[in-house]
């Protein structure tokens, strides 16, 4: 009886070593290696580019057909311009990621760096650039409404919904930097396109103003999350030195 109880919990395992082989053993000894954790860190944001591209894309055309259904000449003139400006952001944006996923490729030391260092770092960065981006093209759509002097489409949707999931921390520092950027709302970079609304503009001195500061604004930002990168940087390697430390204990001098 025994030996027929041993042969059923033993079943699941020999049709899994048929079927599979040796692949998930495998994977999962080869999980914590440059081919295991960071090869699929690299396919996620690759995965996570062409997510994004494809969501801009959609917001985009969708709004315009509401949009160009009830402009004018001149805002239909205007929003063609800005529509190719932000189908250009789109794929930039999606490059982006797609580089900074790259980036995970290379020599892996332990999971813990990996995560703690690489990941979030890459996370920090890359949260700064898509911000940027998306400002600076905000502001070239304002451009675009100042020089027709029209109500214009500005489709600047998906790009904090996205930015969002990268990091828990985004909230916070979306929150800070938007405190010291006053002529741009960051809140509003995470409408979604048939929703993003319109710039209305026209040849005076205070939106030509508000289109450079919001150039500014998009240095500002990423500069921003530059410092914020320093920051956890130094963070980091003191808590690595410290908890080096703890495990070697030892005074940072020879004695004489």
């Amino acid at each position: 009886m025994n030996e027929i109880i041993q042969k059923v919990l033993d079943l699941p395992g020999q049709l899994a070593g048929r079927v599979l082989g040796s692949r998930v053993g495998d994977t999962l000894d080869g999980f914590d290696s440059n081919d295991g954790v960071r090869s699929y860190f690299q396919t996620i944001y690759s995965i996570l580019a062409v997510a994004m591209a494809a969501y801009m894309l959609v917001d985009i055309f969708d709004g315009a057909q509401d949009f160009f259904s009830n402009a004018d000449g001149m805002g239909i003139a205007g929003s063609i311009v800005t529509t190719l400006i932000c189908l250009v952001a789109a794929f930039a944006i999606s490059n982006v990621i797609r580089v900074r996923g790259d980036g995970f490729a290379g020599g892996h030391t332990n999971m813990v760096e990996f995560l703690a260092k690489d990941v979030m770092r890459t996370n920090i960065r890359l949260v700064g650039e898509l911000g940027a981006l998306i400002i600076f093209t905000q502001a070239l759509c304002m451009a675009v409404a100042t020089i027709f002097g029209a109500t214009v489409y500005a489709p600047l949707g998906g790009g904090a919904d996205i930015v969002g999931a990268l990091t828990p921390w985004v909230d916070w520092m979306t929150a800070t930097v938007s405190d010291n950027l006053p002529y741009v709302d960051i809140g509003s970079l995470s409408a979604a396109g048939s929703d993003a609304g319109s710039f209305s503009g026209a040849w005076e001195w205070d939106q030509v103003v508000g289109v450079f500061s919001t150039m500014v604004n998009a240095i500002m930002y990423l500069a921003t999350f530059y410092v914020y990168l320093a920051i956890y940087t130094v963070g980091y390697n003191f808590v690595s030195w410290a908890a080096g430390w703890i495990q070697n204990p030892h005074l940072p001098f020879k004695n004489g």
